[in-house]
């Protein structure tokens, strides 16, 4: 035990912690007093859904544009307490957009598949193609002007721009989860390096990382990670 308690002391003097518990991601809305999270990507409210199971009671605003998909959103947005939803995508420009549907439709995505995204995930291939709303987050912000604001994004290789389009707005929010790829699934996206590059521009540090789905050809290793940054001049009250 005092060899342990010594171990502690001396990794705890370098500014780092050794804990058995990993905290999560409503520990994390809980340690900024999130109240508003923005479901950018929401599909069925899976995610919504997960982070109420979890123990987050603030407001969430789920965004799915596929007109399908958002049926059934809006049936368990109905069924919830302080969740609302929005048939609509976000990204750089508003208006309409062609979105590839797939069988498994949170695989859906305005970007293109590459031939590892077509043949790694369960039902992925594209059933039809939709033209769906688009908007901007800088676009719809007032709204949530004022609150403290937790954004999450799931669109599937179009992260991005949801981030571009809400530049004007990103310094405005307490953190961000995105999911990030580390072998591309989508045509022309960017790196997890690039990712994170543009994350550290825009004010933010990772925070923390889940893994998401796995390689079918290496099953040891990750195709996407979920990221959640914070914002890098944050101060934590104690």
């Amino acid at each position: 035990m005092a060899v342990k308690e010594k171990l502690k002391s001396i990794v705890r003097s370098t500014g780092y912690e050794i804990r058995r518990h990993h905290p999560d991601l409503v520990e994390f809305l809980r340690s900024r007093s999130i109240n508003v999270v923005l479901d950018v990507g929401a599909n069925e409210g899976q995610f919504a859904q997960e982070i109420r199971s979890r123990g987050y009671e603030g407001r969430i605003v789920s965004f799915e544009p596929v007109a399908e998909t958002f049926k059934q959103l809006h049936r368990n947005c109905a069924s919830g307490s302080n969740w609302d939803c929005r048939r609509m995508a976000l990204g750089d420009a508003a208006g309409a957009i062609e979105m590839n549907v797939s069988k498994n439709t949170a695989m859906s995505s305005i970007v293109s598949q590459t031939d590892i995204g077509r043949s790694s995930i369960y039902e992925a291939d594209v059933v039809r193609v939709e033209t769906v709303p688009i908007e901007t987050l800088d676009a719809i912000f007032a709204e949530f002007a004022g609150s403290r604001v937790f954004l999450k994004i799931d669109t599937q290789g179009f992260e991005r721009n949801v981030l571009t389009g809400g530049k004007q707005v990103l310094s405005c929010l307490f953190g961000v989860q995105l999911e990030l790829p580390l072998i591309h699934l989508y045509q022309g996206t960017w790196s997890f390096d690039e990712a994170v590059r543009f994350m550290r521009e825009a004010g933010f540090t990772l925070a923390q990382m889940r893994p998401v789905t796995y390689y079918s050809e290496d099953p040891v290793s990750l195709l996407e990670v979920d990221c959640v940054f914070r914002r890098t001049d944050y101060t934590v009250v104690a």
